[in-house]
């Protein structure tokens, strides 16, 4: 597995992971108004998540990314790249309504939002070579 020189922010959510719009509206007119939802445990988010990371400054090898997050609070992702997925696993904790996570390679912090009945993981990390990452993810289907 090649750990390419732009870390993943679901290494770091290692990625929430976590989320500019992924849920999008029926126009513009109609933009729902989403709410934070606080996270209380890990069933709150537990399921697969899906969606596309981004990087700032945003550059043009976006990646898209799968998380699947258990009720007791480990994670594991993907990140699909052009060079082949990057993969792995970890433990988030809870704070303050939100989920995070620690690694040797950066941090994220993930926050759960709600509009109409649908959900969105908001994730946004920075890698210890600062760089910034965020992703919006919505529940997999």
């Amino acid at each position: 597995m090649q750990t390419a020189a732009r870390p993943t922010l679901f290494f770091l959510l290692p990625l929430a992971f976590a989320f500019l719009g992924a849920c999008a509206g029926p126009g513009p007119s109609e933009t729902p108004q989403w709410s934070v939802v606080p996270i209380d445990d890990f069933k709150t988010v537990a399921g697969k998540w899906e969606g596309i990371m981004i990087t700032a400054p945003r550059s043009r090898d976006d990646d898209w990314v799968r998380v699947l997050i258990r009720e007791d609070g480990t994670y594991e992702f993907a990140s699909y790249r052009q060079v082949g997925v990057f993969h792995g696993q970890g433990t988030f904790s809870l704070k303050d309504g939100r989920v995070s996570t620690t690694t040797e390679r950066g941090t994220a912090t993930c926050t759960l939002y709600s509009a109409n009945g649908r959900r969105l993981l908001r994730a946004v990390g920075v890698a210890k070579t600062g760089v910034e990452y965020s992703a919006e993810l919505t529940p997999a289907k």
